[in-house]
């Protein structure tokens, strides 16, 4: 079955499924890096807020095996099991002071997203941009967010100052940041994948090197969009003084940064290097943050990019 037979499909089941009374958009929408995807609105009759199901995953599945039937059941269980916030039913979404607790920020890159940010109200971050959004609820699930745009702007008569000063004291509450040693967290996913067969003693002799730097992962408590932890007030500074070292920034993904100590002998173009075929090769170009390496300051607490990597990101190379 071909990809358009395949949105068909799945949006003519999912309409057989929940009735004549519903109603069903589906339409290609930018996400990060200049991805689009394929999302599925589905508005109930006795609610103005719609969530929107992505498909082009399930298309995947469908590639490699699964059953059509299946796909359209599990989007169901997906919809039915995530219901919309007992708050949207009222018209909360038309009043800023009533959703003020709810904003919250996240990192995307800014020359890879010029499309996307036109429409959306930002602040500029080195070579990123500081973006907004509702969180709408979080759950086992998941969690279900909106992207704040220009026209919810204009809704609530606010500027870009009002979301960033609700979001910057909201954020960390919600997503604090973690900071956690590469060796443990290896350690972790090893004991979790081995299970009885778990040796620490083997394990921490594979991640003995006297010669390798420490390697550390800063992201949040939830594990998503955790890159926005280096915008935190002093989670830099107070690591960096933990360390008692300048501190070098990988951007791994928009979900996490590693931090090493600044050496003497560092290169920061062999690391930018690094950074740019790890991201081409192994991070989806939706989930990439930058190619550029960043050095933290302790003596005056600055944050500036070292490296002069390529300016775009979301280039994935097939193997």
């Amino acid at each position: 079955m071909v990809y358009e037979t395949f949105l068909e499909t799945v949006t003519s089941q999912l309409q057989e499924a929940l009735g004549d009374s519903y109603q069903f958009m589906l339409r290609p929408l930018p996400k990060n890096n200049g991805v689009t995807l394929d999302g599925l609105t589905i508005q109930s009759p006795d609610c103005s807020v719609a969530p929107t199901i992505y498909l082009n995953p399930y298309y995947e599945q469908y590639q490699r095996g699964t059953d059509i039937h299946e796909i359209v059941h599990d989007i169901l269980r997906l919809y039915r099991a995530t219901p919309t916030p007992s708050f949207l039913q009222t018209d909360a979404l038309d009043h800023f002071s009533k959703l003020r607790s709810r904003i919250m920020f996240r990192l995307i890159h800014t020359a890879s997203n010029q499309v996307l940010l036109k429409d959306l109200p930002h602040l500029p971050y080195l070579d990123l941009s500081i973006v907004f959004f509702i969180s709408l609820e979080r759950n086992e699930a998941g969690q279900m967010t909106a992207l704040i745009h220009q026209e919810h702007m204009k809704r609530w008569n606010i500027s870009v100052n009002d979301l960033w000063e609700a979001a910057s004291h909201n954020t960390p509450l919600e997503y604090p940041a973690e900071i956690q040693s590469m060796s443990d967290l290896l350690r972790e996913i090893a004991r979790k994948n081995m299970g009885e067969h778990y040796d620490p003693e083997l394990i921490n002799k594979l991640l003995e090197s006297e010669d390798a730097a420490p390697l550390y992962v800063l992201s949040n408590s939830n594990g998503l969009y955790g890159a926005s932890c280096l915008v935190y007030q002093n989670v830099l500074k107070d690591f960096a003084d933990h360390l008692q070292a300048d501190l070098i920034l990988l951007p791994s993904s928009v979900h996490e940064v590693l931090l090493t100590p600044n050496l003497p002998d560092t290169s920061y173009e062999a690391l930018s290097s690094m950074v740019t075929s790890i991201n081409r090769q192994e991070v989806s170009p939706e989930e990439q943050l930058s190619n550029q390496v960043y050095l933290f300051s302790r003596k005056d607490g600055s944050l500036k990019i070292v490296s002069n990597a390529p300016e775009l990101v979301g280039t994935a190379v097939l193997s």
